[in-house]
């Protein structure tokens, strides 16, 4: 565990925000997963060459990462996994209901921050340099209505 995976961990506690870390191989896992079918170009997600992609940084109207948000809890179920690529040396889990706040605290690391699920329908993005994308993979399933 880095530094910065200590920092990360005190900012959810004081935010409320539960998580839990994704076993080491289930986080080789996603992140194989995502190298193998997500463009990229140079360190960086090739956005422009994925279908339906979006990009928040110039959302003046709210937030960009409540933009994502939303964006996000339009086609997830309830866990979602963030990994990043170089300061935090571990994955977090997360529940759904609490994506906003994580975001923002995640939005933070000086990183890039990938936001997905384990079936890769989605992926998102906070970068470093103040990108904030999002594009879907699979075509979505609607969610049936719970009752």
């Amino acid at each position: 565990m880095s530094y910065f995976d200590d920092e990360l961990i005190a900012e959810l506690r004081s935010h409320n925000i539960a998580f839990n870390i994704l076993p080491a191989n289930d986080h080789a896992s996603i992140v194989r997963e995502i190298n193998e079918n997500i463009p990229f170009s140079g360190s960086k997600i090739a956005w422009s060459k994925l279908n339906n992609s979006m990009n928040f940084g110039g959302d003046l109207t709210d937030s960009p990462t409540s933009r994502l948000a939303k964006e996000i809890k339009k086609v997830a179920d309830d866990t979602i996994i963030i990994v990043g690529d170089s300061v935090c040396d571990d994955a977090y889990c997360i529940n759904l209901e609490q994506l906003e706040e994580a975001l923002s605290v995640f939005s933070e690391i000086p990183q890039h921050t990938y936001i997905v699920q384990k079936q890769l329908n989605w992926i998102a993005c906070i970068s470093f340099e103040g990108d904030i994308d999002f594009a879907l993979l699979k075509p979505s399933i609607p969610q049936t209505p719970r009752r």
